[in-house]
């Protein structure tokens, strides 16, 4: 009886520090399409293309906050479900990702490259859970580089390559020294699993790592902190399936 108190107490924080998480990061989008809002309303002689460009911001701000409820919901989820695997392409969903996320690092300067190791294995994974887990690990690394420094450009890499325990790893990476450790950290904090708490992260972008952590978590492993073409970041380690090997 005390075990699975202690097991109901362990799901309602870990779904409260979610909930906590998703209302910050809801918040900039909403926000993004309010301000919108006011400024064409406030302007009667908008051209054409300005009003163009505001629709452009509206629907960007939208997708993303659709996006990350999806995500959410995914989440809530995965650990009480068996999630149904299938054989994915970790190159194909990396690249899908990247093209999501494009218009979205643009917002804040950002140049996402992808970059796989060529002829990986085939992996098992829930694909909607692997692209969730990706999009919203890459748009928190991009808002918190963003945020941490002011810079002409930002580069976010989404990476995969095989390591020498046969795993694959997988994962976005910054070429900001520090802020992955931080950014996960910061995670971990809002579900109470780290000794240090920063409270200095750009808003929103804790939560969002932490909902990718918890999607790889139930998938294969945490995020962990990784390297990837001398970039730091993070990543997940996916295990090589002997049997898709062999294809």
């Amino acid at each position: 009886m005390v075990k699975k108190r202690a097991e109901r107490s362990s799901d309602l924080t870990d779904s409260m520090a979610l909930l906590a998480s998703l209302s910050g990061d809801l918040a900039l989008p909403l926000l993004q399409i309010k301000t919108t809002l006011e400024v064409v309303g406030s302007k009667s002689n908008l051209t054409a293309k300005a009003n163009e460009q505001h629709i452009k911001k509206m629907l960007l701000a939208s997708e993303t906050g659709l996006q990350l409820v999806e995500a959410y919901r995914l989440a809530l989820n995965a650990d009480n479900e068996i999630l149904p695997l299938e054989p994915v392409t970790v190159g194909a969903v990396l690249t899908e990702v990247a093209h999501e996320l494009n218009d979205y690092a643009n917002q804040y300067k950002t140049v996402i490259e992808v970059d796989v190791q060529p002829r990986l294995t085939p992996v098992l994974a829930h694909r909607p859970s692997l692209i969730a887990a990706m999009q919203c690990l890459g748009a928190s690394l991009i808002r918190a580089q963003a945020g941490m420094s002011e810079e002409k450009k930002y580069r976010l890499m989404l990476g995969a390559h095989r390591t020498a325990d046969n795993v694959i790893t997988t994962g976005a990476f910054s070429s900001m020294t520090g802020l992955s450790d931080k950014v996960l950290r910061g995670a971990r904090a809002l579900s109470g699993r780290a000794r240090q708490p920063l409270s200095a992260l750009p808003a929103g972008s804790a939560g969002g790592v932490l909902i990718a952590d918890i999607l790889c978590a139930a998938m294969w492993q945490p995020l962990r902190a990784a390297a990837h073409r001398n970039m730091h970041g993070l990543a997940t380690a996916v295990p090589v399936s002997k049997q898709l090997n062999l294809i």
